[in-house]
């Protein structure tokens, strides 16, 4: 079936936009680390214990929009997967980044229909996406986000913008736990429990220092 707008999959939407709603889902437990998506590894170990991210560029993961079904056995070995981080820029049209909103909650929906553990990505552009951004999320579970690529350290209005649709999560979802992907500024830490994990490129950073003083990289440095 033709069906580029996965359409004959339709989900429930509470909400004024019809995004898909995401079931509650309790973790297990935490994944103990973030792999990329489509990144080869055989450590069934390595795997199991991982959640998998997608904060990456969009054109990496695009497949799981336009091929759904092909994709789903490569996620269930790992304990959990975050859904799509499809881009919102604060420059784009409204309904593009409604449309990636939707594109997320929909994947998220479809894959938790076939028996995935799902953990809910967000992110926002300014303020006037909050009232699409959060739609489809569960109240008090765990969610994800990425401050990979944001520069909140030199660009003090990238990191306004930041603290303040971090500070609407909080308020709109009441997360029980929020793991991101990189660095983040401490107040947000002060909000609610964060575990941040190391991204890619700060294993690699950690790896060329450890080879720079010992001649090698340590095993595993730049595993994230």
């Amino acid at each position: 079936m033709n069906d580029p707008l996965n359409l004959h999959h339709r989900f429930d939407g509470r909400n004024h936009l019809d995004i898909p709603e995401l079931a509650h889902t309790p973790l297990r437990s935490v994944p103990a680390w973030l792999i990329p998506y489509r990144q080869r590894t055989e450590d069934v170990r390595l795997v199991g214990e991982a959640g998998l991210h997608f904060f990456v560029d969009d054109y990496r993961f695009e497949a799981v929009w336009n091929r759904p079904q092909q994709v789903v056995p490569g996620l269930r070995p790992f304990q959990a997967v975050l859904t799509p981080d499809f881009s919102l820029y604060r420059d784009w049209p409204l309904v593009a980044q409604m449309w990636n909103v939707y594109r997320s909650r929909w994947c998220g929906a479809y894959w938790q229909s076939q028996g995935v553990t799902v953990i809910p990505t967000i992110s926002w552009s300014t303020a006037v996406s909050y009232e699409f951004c959060f739609l489809g999320v569960p109240r008090h579970s765990v969610v994800a986000i990425a401050t990979v690529g944001l520069r909140w350290r030199q660009d003090e209005m990238a990191r306004s913008l930041f603290i303040a649709g971090f500070q609407e999560m909080i308020q709109r979802l009441s997360p029980s736990l929020v793991l991101c992907y990189g660095r983040i500024p401490s107040i947000c830490q002060e909000m609610v429990e964060v575990i941040c994990y190391p991204t890619r490129w700060q294993g690699i950073r950690q790896a060329r220092k450890w080879a720079a003083r010992w001649g090698r990289a340590p095993r595993g440095a730049a595993r994230q």
